[in-house]
């Protein structure tokens, strides 16, 4: 993959990044994952993994990371470039056109439902990383639905819940809920213990 088709697909990312970094999630799945096939899923779950070691917002990160594999350091910039301008330009204009468009009705509601598509993708990104983490493979929905809806259930046998995943994940959310420890510090000593569980 050249720098040109980086920037170029960074730039559509950014242009559709309404909510933040983890929004890219679905996206950057959908390209890399799906249709080009550059990377398998646990591949890229490896690369969300170091960017969320690595100080700076995960969308950066991520971009930063699969230009580099991509395109080497050229692919790098290009890649990081084509996610910072798009938003650079936006904020800009943004920041001109505010009080104009402050009290709108239209706006407001074009706000509202980007915020609802932004939720939608950030619980999409979340059942992708139980997947990756909780489980021991992709989450079989076609044959989750079926056995809601009562009828033969044929779920894989290789679907099953990793004891260690579970606990790991329920502490993490736990400790998030009635604590106010720092995402690095969080990140760090579940990647520990993660390490630790590996040899059992």
């Amino acid at each position: 993959m050249n720098w040109l088709l980086l920037f170029f697909h960074f730039s559509k990312f950014a242009l559709l990044c309404f909510g933040g970094g983890y929004v890219l999630i679905p996206l950057l799945i959908t390209a890399f994952v799906d249709e080009q096939q550059i990377m398998t899923l646990a591949e890229f779950g490896n690369l969300l993994s170091i960017a969320q070691v690595t100080p700076g917002p995960v969308g950066l990160n991520t971009a930063t990371y699969v230009g580099y594999v991509y395109g080497g350091a050229i692919g790098s910039f290009a890649a990081s470039l084509g996610l910072i301008f798009p938003t650079v330009v936006l904020g800009c204009s943004a920041v001109f056109s505010l009080q104009k468009w402050k009290q709108s009705f239209l706006m407001n509601g074009i706000l509202k439902g980007t915020r609802l598509a932004a939720v939608a993708m950030i619980l999409y990104a979340v059942t992708i990383f139980f997947g990756m983490s909780v489980f021991t493979s992709a989450i079989p929905w076609h044959e989750l639905g079926r056995v809601f809806l009562f009828q033969c259930p044929e779920i894989p046998d290789t679907f099953r819940i990793s004891p260690a995943g579970a606990v790991l994940c329920a502490c993490s959310a736990l400790l998030v809920w009635k604590t106010k420890i720092p995402t690095t510090v969080l990140i760090l000593s579940f990647a520990a213990a993660g390490a630790l569980l590996a040899f059992f």
